[in-house]
C-alpha cells in the first residue's frame, strides 16, 4: 500500500482570523512581508513535511480554481509556491466559473490512505465551523474516486500559474 494524504480544496475564499498577520500583510499590499511571514508559518510545519518525506508518503494538495483568481486565491498562491518548495504537491484543477464551489461532489477534506477522512465544514460562508472524520468505506471510496479523477485532470503549479499569467 502506498501511504498518502490528499488534500482538497474549493472554497475560492475562505474567512481567515482576524490574527492571520500574513494576510493582513497582503491585503495592504505589502507582498513582500506577507510572503516571510507566510514562510515562518511554512517553517512552523517543517518537522510534518520532513516525517511525511521520511516516511514515504505522498502527500499532495488539489486546489480547484476558477479564473479569474480571487483576492484570496492570488495570497494563497504564494503560500502554495512556499509549500510546494517544502516538498509538497500542489496540483491545481481549473474549474468553469458556471460551477458553485464547493457543491456536492467536490467539498474540502483530507484523505488519510483509504482508512479515514476528515471532511470539514465551512458553513455558508468559507469560516470554518467544524468537521468530522470518517472511516465509512463507502464514503472513502467517493472520497478517494473525486480525488483520483481531479488529480488525473491537474497541472502542477508552476504550469498553473504560467499558464493563469499569459
Amino acid at each position: 500500500m502506498t501511504w498518502r494524504f490528499l488534500k482538497l480544496e474549493c472554497w475560492q475564499s475562505y474567512q481567515e482570523l482576524d490574527t492571520n498577520k500574513s494576510l493582513e500583510a497582503y491585503n495592504a499590499g505589502d507582498f513582500d512581508r506577507a510572503r516571510d511571514l507566510l514562510e515562518g508559518e511554512a517553517e512552523a510545519d517543517r518537522p510534518l513535511y520532513d516525517g511525511v518525506r521520511n516516511r514515504g508518503i505522498q502527500y499532495a494538495r488539489i486546489r480547484l480554481v476558477q479564473l479569474p483568481l480571487t483576492p484570496y486565491l492570488a495570497y494563497e498562491m504564494i503560500n502554495y509556491r512556499i509549500r510546494r518548495e517544502m516538498g509538497e504537491a500542489i496540483e491545481v484543477v481549473e474549474m468553469p466559473a458556471t460551477v458553485t464551489l464547493p457543491n456536492e461532489r467536490y467539498f474540502d477534506f483530507l484523505l488519510f490512505d483509504v482508512e479515514s477522512a476528515l471532511i470539514h465544514d465551512y458553513g455558508d460562508d468559507g469560516r470554518q465551523v467544524g468537521g468530522w472524520i470518517t472511516g465509512q468505506s463507502e464514503v472513502l471510496r467517493a472520497l478517494e474516486a473525486t480525488a483520483v479523477s481531479l488529480r488525473r485532470e491537474a497541472s502542477g503549479l508552476a504550469d498553473f500559474l504560467a499558464k493563469a499569467s499569459s
